[in-house]
């Protein structure tokens, strides 16, 4: 019996050792395995990632620090734009400018994503490409360009988004094929399906239903029984079941749409499931099911009330509501009256362009007169309709100064005068007379100047991909000589020279021949030997001091 006592004695001394567990430290790769497996906006996600980022902290491991909030902005859905914050504020302090470029981007894409807040978005968007000019990563800077083709289509420049998803979509289509890494190969095809998506929908826009068709079937073949790419593939079975609804076929509509809403409600995506709404709304109204219908008109609203945004595309949505209830309810009436001119303030000062598409489909003095029939304040409408007058005449405003601008364009290249700045070598080279003064001999400025003569009257300066090299072979000149008397007789680089040219040949076809007021941008550029639209438009713009589209569109104008 005395041995039991001692055992407990022992026991006791020693329990700390044989008890006591030092903490566990676990490693980056185990907390991150935690949630690798998880989805955007996964909540669950948080604890782990919270752990990585105190123990970033904790170690000053600044690469680390910068990752966890970045993931942390990837699952955090109720603090997502802080955490955008933070791995911006981390980026700044600790990252390369592709770090800091690529944070400018995301937390641009929260404001454009989760709240529609296009300004703001915009101007992160444009910050991010102030510090990716000299970026290798091509896959962020078409990151970019996507994403302010976003904002273009949203202010209605749909040619020009158009043009920026079209880039986007050949670079990432090329090169997601190429790529052997898994989850590399997983984001390009992602950012490739997200273009030709968004080239759908701007050709609808455009009206360009065959070729947005022919899109539609690509990417439902790319997404198709991919389960990485369910929100994708949802995306274009919205666009199929828009097309089913716009050539009749209801059944085949509905089908679609309805398939394609749940994944794209629980992406959050609300401002697409406000047209998926819209299109079943339609149907149900073509069906002339009209109280049907306005059960989806009613979720456009709650969204609209929610999330202070309407997406363009669904406005009418309120037409249908306020036609609705005109002769069953004037309290709601007036209610969904008052929500258009909310709908038509956000539109004044956010789309610029897009209000007019507003005006025309819902005439504002309609609305207006049903509104004083319904007691509404007369204040609001006489303010709306002095913005609304405002807009008129500085739309006039403008009109008059490019049918000026265009004019005095049109009638300078229809004048026999064909000669660039000064040419004095016919008098001789520096002989006074407000001429410059030029280090060539007389009759090496006279010799080039005849050959220039003859560079200009055939038109040679049209031919593609042409230097001052090969110009100086092809009139069998010095190419030093051609370059001093370019710059001292004519007054302006050898470039500048050459695009002079070729932008008053085209200017000048326009003007005189109406066959080219129909070519394409790019046909016009080829015209004149100028490689790239983008520079073409850049050139025409900087020489005639008008758009290339505006000065077209005035010559058609004065041709009916």
């Amino acid at each position: 019996m005395r041995s039991l006592p001692c055992f407990l004695i022992l026991l006791s001394a020693c329990s700390p050792l044989l008890f006591s567990q030092s903490p566990v430290k676990e490693t980056y790769d185990e907390l991150r395995a935690a949630y690798a497996e998880m989805t955007v906006d996964d909540v669950r996600a948080m604890p782990y990632v919270t752990k990585v980022i105190e123990k970033a902290k904790g170690e000053n491991a600044t690469t680390v620090l910068l990752e966890g909030y970045r993931e942390a902005r990837q699952f955090d859905l109720p603090h997502k734009l802080a955490y955008a914050d933070s791995a911006l504020m981390a980026s700044l302090r600790y990252g390369t400018a592709d770090d800091i470029s690529k944070d400018y981007l995301s937390k641009g894409i929260v404001y454009y994503f989760y709240q529609k807040k296009y300004r703001f978005a915009l101007y992160h968007y444009l910050k991010a490409y102030s510090y990716a000019k000299n970026t290798k990563d091509l896959y962020h800077l078409h990151k970019i360009v996507y994403h302010l083709g976003v904002v273009k289509a949203h202010l209605g420049y749909y040619e020009e988004a158009l043009r920026h998803f079209s880039d986007c979509a050949t670079y990432y289509g090329s090169v997601h094929l190429k790529i052997q890494h898994a989850n590399e190969r997983y984001n390009y095809k992602r950012a490739y399906l997200n273009s030709l998506h968004q080239q759908v929908v701007m050709h609808r826009y455009l009206h360009h239903f065959d070729k947005s068709e022919r899109l539609i079937a690509t990417g439902i073949a790319l997404s198709r029984a991919d389960a990485d790419f369910t929100l994708e593939h949802a995306y274009f079975l919205k666009c199929r079941g828009i097309a089913k609804f716009r050539n009749g076929d209801y059944a085949l509509a509905v089908a679609d749409l309805e398939q394609a809403l749940p994944e794209i409600l629980q992406r959050n995506d609300f401002a697409w499931a406000a047209v998926l709404y819209y299109y079943l709304g339609q149907i149900l109204d073509a069906r002339q099911d009209f109280e049907g219908a306005q059960v989806y008109y009613r979720k456009i609203d709650s969204i609209f009330d929610r999330r202070q945004f309407i997406p363009t595309e669904v406005y009418g949505s309120y037409q249908h509501l306020i036609g609705y209830y005109q002769d069953r309810d004037v309290s709601r009436q007036l209610y969904y009256s008052h929500q258009l001119l909310r709908a038509e303030g956000l539109l004044l000062s956010d789309y610029p362009y897009l209000s007019e598409q507003l005006h025309q489909s819902y005439d504002l003095k309609l609305l207006h007169d049903e509104k004083e029939a319904l007691s509404y304040s007369w204040q609001r409408s006489v303010r709306i309709a002095f913005l609304i007058a405002l807009a008129i005449f500085s739309f006039l405003l403008l009109s008059v100064f490019r049918y000026v601008r265009a004019r005095g364009i049109s009638r300078s290249y229809n004048e026999p005068d064909d000669s660039i700045e000064m040419d004095c070598a016919d008098e001789g080279a520096g002989d006074g007379g407000g001429c410059r003064k030029s280090f060539l001999s007389s009759e090496t400025a006279q010799e080039i100047s005849k050959k220039l003569d003859r560079f200009e009257r055939e038109n040679m300066f049209t031919k593609k991909g042409i230097t001052e090299h090969s110009v100086a072979r092809q009139l069998d000149t010095n190419a030093h000589y051609l370059s001093v008397y370019v710059n001292e007789i004519k007054g302006m680089s050898f470039t500048t020279y050459l695009a002079t040219l070729r932008i008053r040949y085209i200017t000048h076809l326009l003007s005189s021949e109406t066959k080219y007021l129909n070519y394409t941008i790019k046909a016009l550029a080829e015209e004149c030997g100028i490689r790239s639209r983008q520079h073409f438009s850049k050139l025409f713009f900087e020489i005639n001091g008008m758009r290339v589209g505006d000065f077209i569109r005035w010559r058609k104008g004065g041709e009916r």
